[in-house]
Formats: C-alpha cells, structure tokens, sequence
C-alpha cells in the first residue's frame, strides 16, 4: 500500500460509500450475497510484524534493549512509542484469540515467515491482525473463491485499514463484531482480483519477495548491485542467473505468474530515475510503443491506493486552472471560497474509485513521455484486459508491492479479471 492523501481520499471514499449504502443490497447493479453464513472450525490469524520487531530483526546485532533504545533514539525514531505500539498489537491479537477460543473456535497465529499453502490450507478462514499491507499479504496465499479474508486493523489511531472490517474501531468491539458474522450479519463482498499471464523466452524464475529483501538488508532500489554478484557468483540464493542466456530457437513460453493481484501490477525500471520503456495494448486497441515511469494496472480494491494517487486532483491545481479559465474566457469563477475548491477536487476525486466486485481493470501511467516521436495517448483509463510488452533492460512486474519478477525486453504480460479468482471478504449490513 502507498501513503496517500487522507483528507482527500477520505472525502472521496466517503461519497462513494454514501452512494453504495444508498441501496445496500447492490453493487454495480449485481446483488449482494446477504444471506451469509459463518461457522468455522479453525482460523489461522495472520499478524502483521510490528515496527519494533523489524527494527530488532533489522539490528539483529544489537544484543539488549538499552543498545536498541540508544540506536533507534539516535536516528530519531521514538523507542518507547514503538515498544507501546506493538504492546498494544499484542493486546489487541490476545483478544482476537480468546474470543475465537470462547466461541469455540481453534485458532492459531502466524507472522509472514510461517504463512505458507499448508497453513491457509489448515483453516476454514483467514484473518489478519495488521493493516492493508497484512491484508494482501493472506491474500496472495488464497488461491480459490471458498476461504473468507477478514481483516481486523489492531492500529486504529495510526493505520486507515480500508480493506480491514473494523476499520478504526478498538479491540473492545471485536466480541460484537464476531458475534454478528457467527450470526450471519453480514454480506460477503468478492473483491476481484488480476490473473496475469507471461510469456518469454525462458522459464519464470522465483520472484524476489521485496518485504523479505528488506529484513534481510537488501535494499531493493539497487538491483544493479545483485546483477554485479551474480556475474561473480553465477547464483543469486539457489537461482539462475539473467547473465545465463536463453536458447534463441527455443519456443516462447506462456505461463500464468502463481499469485493473483488484489490491488494493482505495477511494470517500470527497478531504478525509478531511469524511463520505463514498454509497448501497452488496451483490449483490443493498437499496440503502442509508451515511455514513462512504469505503468500500474489495479482492480476496484486498489483504486483507493497507488491508482489514487497517481490521478487525484489537488487544490493547487484546480486553482491554478482556474485562473487559466478566466483569463482565457473572460469570466469570473469565485476561487476565493476554499469550499468550492475542495468540492471540485472531491468529485473528480470520487469518479477514481470504483466497487472491489467490478470487473473491470483500471490502469494509469505515471509521469508519461510525450514529443514528436511519442505522441500523447490517455494516461488513465479502464479495460477488460491490458496487454503490455516489455523493452526494458532492469525492468520488473510487481504484485500488491511483495512479488518481483524480472520482466525484461521481449516479455508481454497479459492482464484479465476472471470471476472465479475473486476474493470472499465480509463487510457488514
């Protein structure tokens, strides 16, 4: 998930709720599925790894707390607000877990490290202790429509949780939350997801999980480094190198990548100083050759994240629109009411977002090169399907910002939604 502007983003999100709770029971004209029913057995809890723990994995060679407090005060991160933090994470994952034992549920807790097929396979459902990083996080391993994700946000006062149940309620009112999807309160919501399909001269190769690189001190901005090792190593952690080159009369080889995309699929240079250069196809249109700073192509879900931010309009720019408008036509637009700016930017804003279950993709370039030998194409826009080709040399596709995949000159990705890759989440009546 990318930081983003709250007050903006607040404004728009919350027209578009008071536009969907306006008719509860339909989203995009589909009906919900409000005849819900909740029993199960066994739930695995995901939590989410706390600042203080990054931290102390980060600095693994510090040996007691006092040394840690001193490093961490040095750089200027606050120690005790981090240690009450994941404190109050705990406290908040103790309560999920008796509350699940008093409804006779068994329950176990996993962080990142031990989420793998055999523990999502062990649960009926999925829930996550952490914000919307920890949700796409369970959602990568969930692979099929019949397993619930729900999202419990144990951060209220400093994380959003979009994708979370409880967005910003506190750990007491999760007894009554449970309460109401065991009794059947609620209406699932299929969040839709992207299928992505690659085809290239060689095999995929295991993607670089970027949350794991940065706990192992790998900054993932220097790609350039790993290629320098490589060429010494001939290995990089039990893969084949990309120095190892492909047969050139070998078929081309299409495979569909082992994760699903919840939020957006991001395509660019490694470097984001260096020009992403791609050729993109939309639906059925031209393939047209496009250079900017990579491209994200998202679902409804991720139209409040990266997508958001790339196209949403600020005061700024109304206002100085403004005053080209009346210079330019002669007429007099009243500026000076702040509230007329802010409605304005809410309702271009609010046109960005649209229902996690619409099928559609979205997609939008960042910082597109338009001249004489790249003329201007539409920078944002909606699809059914996005076809890009690779003319990169460092370039990589990344999934929700975890899996990396090399996705270099001649590689195409295909991009569809299909129904059945959707996602069962809850949200209540």
């Amino acid at each position: 998930m990318r930081i983003f502007s709250a007050r903006l983003l607040s404004r728009a999100l919350y027209t578009f709720d008071s536009q969907m709770s306006a008719n509860n029971t339909t989203v995009n004209g589909n009906a919900k599925e409000c005849k819900a029913e909740f029993q199960p057995k066994r739930v695995l809890i995901l939590s989410k790894v706390t600042r203080y723990e990054f931290e102390k994995r980060f600095h693994s060679e510090v040996h007691n707390e006092a040394q840690l407090e001193v490093l961490l005060n040095k750089r200027g991160s606050d120690y005790k607000r981090l240690l009450s933090k994941h404190k109050l994470h705990y406290d908040y994952v103790e309560t999920i877990k008796k509350e699940l034992t008093n409804a006779g549920i068994e329950n176990k807790v996993v962080q990142r490290f031990d989420y793998d097929d055999d523990a999502v396979e062990w649960a009926d459902a999925v829930m996550t202790a952490g914000g919307d990083g920890t949700f796409l996080l369970a959602a990568s391993k969930i692979k099929n429509r019949d397993k619930p994700l729900i999202g419990i946000n144990t951060d209220p006062q400093g994380s959003e949780g979009y994708m979370c149940l409880m967005r910003k309620l506190p750990k007491e009112h999760f007894r009554s939350a449970l309460q109401r999807l065991l009794n059947g309160d609620f209406c699932w919501l299929w969040r839709q997801r992207i299928r992505i399909s690659v085809t290239s001269d060689r095999a995929l190769e295991t993607p670089v999980e970027l949350h794991d690189e940065q706990l192992r001190r790998t900054p993932s901005t220097t790609r350039w480094r790993e290629e320098k090792q490589s060429r010494e190593s001939k290995i990089i952690r039990g893969r084949p190198t990309r120095n190892v080159e492909p047969d050139p009369n070998a078929p081309a080889i299409t495979q569909e990548l082992p994760v699903l995309a919840l939020n957006e699929v991001f395509i660019g240079e490694s470097l984001s100083s260096r020009v992403s250069y791609y050729e993109i196809q939309v639906d059925n249109g031209k393939l047209v050759k496009q250079k900017s700073s990579g491209i994200t192509v998202c679902t409804g879900t991720g139209s409040t994240s990266w997508y958001f931010n790339i196209n949403k309009l600020t005061e700024q720019c109304v206002r100085d629109l403004i005053g080209i408008i009346e210079e330019q036509a002669s007429i007099k637009v009243p500026q000076e009411n702040p509230k007329i700016l802010e409605d304005i930017c809410t309702r271009f804003n609010q046109k960005l977002i649209f229902s996690p279950e619409n099928p559609k993709l979205a997609f939008a370039v960042r910082d597109p090169v338009f001249n004489a030998t790249f003329p201007p194409t539409k920078p944002r826009g909606q699809a059914e399907q996005i076809l890009v080709k690779s003319r990169g040399y460092d370039a990589h596709l990344v999934v929700d910002g975890g899996a990396s995949y090399h996705f270099n000159d001649g590689a195409e990705a295909v991009m569809r939604v299909h129904e059945e890759d959707a996602l069962r989440t809850v949200v209540f009546r």
